[in-house]
């Protein structure tokens, strides 16, 4: 099936690379500043995480219909869907990482006289930096998943929705081939995180 509609295939795996593309890239922006924001005021942990657990408890397909009826078919629904998937494994690593940072470091850069950019540049950041890589692994995979699915129901395009075209016209093969495509497609941007991530800390670490 897979070598009888290559350029089928080949499109709608693109079109779901580019939700999981633009939703982990939105749901990591908004993370990281948010997850800096929570470590550094307690008042705004208090007031904002509740709200951010439970958004992260609440079944994010079941929101759908209400992205379907705001925004239409297509990238829009499901990107945000899969930012969502994305936002709270990232805010989370980003609050630990930054809490993992040692109390003593900030007395050595408060008595050097850094400013606050300073000190996030040369201590926070190289601190956090091991658990946000850690989160994108767990991210990634998430929004693959989410990706996915969230095609079956907001998207012409994708994987998910050849999924449902195959289940539609009672192809069994080609559901087989979208399962063992996006297997593959998990695969590599798992493998493309990890090598990153080794990249990354081996040059920290040097």
């Amino acid at each position: 099936m897979i070598i009888s509609k290559p350029d089928y295939f080949l499109e709608n795996t693109g079109s779901t690379l580019v939700v999981i593309a633009v939703g982990f890239f939105c749901g990591t922006v908004a993370a990281i500043p948010m997850g800096l924001a929570l470590a550094k005021v307690s008042w705004l942990e208090r007031a904002l995480y509740p709200f951010v657990v439970f958004l992260q408890a609440m079944p994010h397909i079941s929101l759908i219909p209400v992205l379907i009826i705001w925004l239409g078919f297509g990238l829009f629904p499901t990107s945000i869907l899969v930012g969502l998937s994305v936002f709270f494994p990232v805010l989370v690593n980003a609050v630990t990482g930054v809490r993992s940072t040692n109390e003593r470091l900030y007395f050595v850069t408060r008595t050097m006289g850094s400013n606050a950019l300073q000190t996030f540049r040369f201590i926070e950041w190289p601190t956090m930096l091991p658990y946000l890589l850690s989160s994108f692994r767990i991210a990634l995979a998430a929004a693959t998943t989410v990706a996915v699915v969230s095609e079956f129901l907001a998207a012409n395009s994708g994987l998910g929705y050849a999924a449902l075209t195959g289940v539609r016209y009672r192809d069994t093969v080609q559901v087989i081939a979208v399962v063992l495509i996006t297997a593959v497609v998990g695969v590599i941007l798992n493998t493309l995180s990890q090598t990153v991530e080794n990249g990354v800390m081996r040059k920290y670490r040097s």
